[in-house]
C-alpha cells in the first residue's frame, strides 16, 4: 500500500522543472529570506495584497495549486481570529469605532490586525512553493557543513506537519474499516475516536523516530564531516541573478528603512495613497517577489525566439 501511494505521489509530482529550480540553491534561498522579509517589513495594504497575489502565482506554478486552495480555505478562521482579537486586546489608536465594558474598538487596530493577517498568510503561502523548490538535499547542502545536526533538525521540523497530516489520514481511512469514526456520533463519542487515532498516530510516530535514530546511528551519522553526493556550481545564470537581484534588495529595504511602503497606523491612521516614490519601490518589491514567474516568462520568450 505504501508502494503504491509512494509512485502515485511521485507521477503527480512529476511536472516539467521550473529554471528557478535549477538554480544554485543559495540564489532560491536567497529569494525565500527576501519574500519572507518583504512581508514583515512593507506593512502596506497595497503591498502585501501584491505579494500575496504573486505569491500565489508563484505557488501554482510550482505544482502546488491544490494545496493552495486548501490553505486558502483553511486560513479563513486564522485571518478572522486575528482580526477579531487584535482589537480587543489592543486599544490604541485615534478613531473609535465601538466601545463596550470599557474595551474600546478602534480603526487604528482593526487596519493593523487586516495588515498582521495578511503577513502571515503570505509567509504561510510561501512556504508551500519552497518545498517544492528547495529541496531536502539542497537545504542540507546549504548548511550541513556549518551545523549537521540542527540542520537535520530544522529539515525534519518543517516536513513534520504534512509528514503528521498525510500519517493520520492514512490512520483514519484504515481504523475507519473498524467501525471508528470521528465524524459520526455525539460529542463524547467523536472525542473517543479522535483519542483513539492520536493514540495510534503517537505511538507510529514514535516507533518510526526510534527506527529513523538507530539507522542513522549504525551509518555513522555526524561521525565525520558530512559531504554531498551532489555538487552545486554557480553558473553565469546564478551570478547575474544575484547581480541584480541584491542590490534591488538592499535599495527597498533601505528605502523601507525611511517608511516608504509602511503604512502608518498608531498614533493615527495615516494615508494609504501611495506617491512616486512609493510606487518605484511598490514596483521594486514586485520584481523581487516574482522573481520565478520573471525567469519563466524570460524563458518561454526566448524559447519561441529561437523558434521563429
Amino acid at each position: 500500500m505504501d508502494v503504491h501511494r509512494d509512485v502515485r505521489r511521485t507521477r503527480q509530482d512529476s511536472r516539467p522543472k521550473l529554471v528557478f529550480e535549477q538554480l544554485n540553491p543559495w540564489v532560491i534561498f536567497t529569494y525565500y529570506i527576501v519574500v519572507i522579509a518583504c512581508s514583515m517589513i512593507f506593512l502596506h495594504p497595497i503591498f502585501l495584497l501584491v505579494e500575496l497575489a504573486i505569491v500565489i502565482g508563484v505557488d501554482v506554478l510550482s505544482g502546488a495549486k491544490k494545496q493552495v486552495t486548501m490553505m486558502l480555505e483553511g486560513s479563513i478562521f486564522m485571518v478572522a481570529f486575528i482580526m477579531v482579537m487584535n482589537p480587543l486586546i489592543n486599544s490604541r489608536g485615534a478613531h473609535v469605532i465601538w466601545s463596550f465594558g470599557g474595551i474600546l474598538i478602534t480603526v487604528e487596530a482593526v487596519v493593523y490586525g487586516v495588515l498582521m493577517a495578511l503577513s502571515l498568510l503570505i509567509v504561510l503561502l510561501i512556504f508551500l512553493s519552497y518545498n517544492k523548490c528547495l529541496t531536502s538535499q539542497k537545504f542540507m547542502y546549504l548548511f550541513s557543513r556549518i551545523s549537521p545536526k540542527l540542520t537535520l533538525l530544522t529539515m525534519i521540523t518543517l516536513r513534520f506537519v504534512p509528514l503528521f497530516l498525510r500519517r493520520f489520514r492514512g490512520i483514519t481511512q484504515a481504523q475507519s474499516l473498524r467501525g471508528i469514526e470521528v465524524g459520526h456520533g455525539n460529542f463524547r463519542q467523536r472525542s473517543i475516536g479522535v483519542m483513539k487515532l492520536m493514540e495510534v498516530l503517537l505511538v507510529s510516530s514514535f516507533n518510526n523516530a526510534l527506527q529513523t535514530a538507530d539507522s542513522m546511528s549504525s551509518r555513522g551519522y555526524a561521525s565525520t564531516k558530512r559531504t554531498s553526493f551532489q555538487r552545486y556550481r554557480f553558473t553565469q545564470r546564478d551570478i547575474l541573478s544575484l547581480c541584480w537581484y541584491l542590490p534591488l534588495t538592499a535599495i527597498c529595504f533601505y528605502e523601507a528603512s525611511k517608511g516608504v511602503g509602511r503604512l502608518v497606523v498608531y498614533p493615527s491612521l495615516g494615508t494609504m495613497a501611495l506617491n512616486g516614490q512609493g510606487l518605484l519601490v511598490l514596483l521594486g518589491v514586485v520584481l523581487l517577489v516574482s522573481f520565478p514567474l520573471i525567469l519563466e516568462a524570460w524563458e518561454w520568450l526566448w524559447w519561441n525566439l529561437l523558434k521563429l
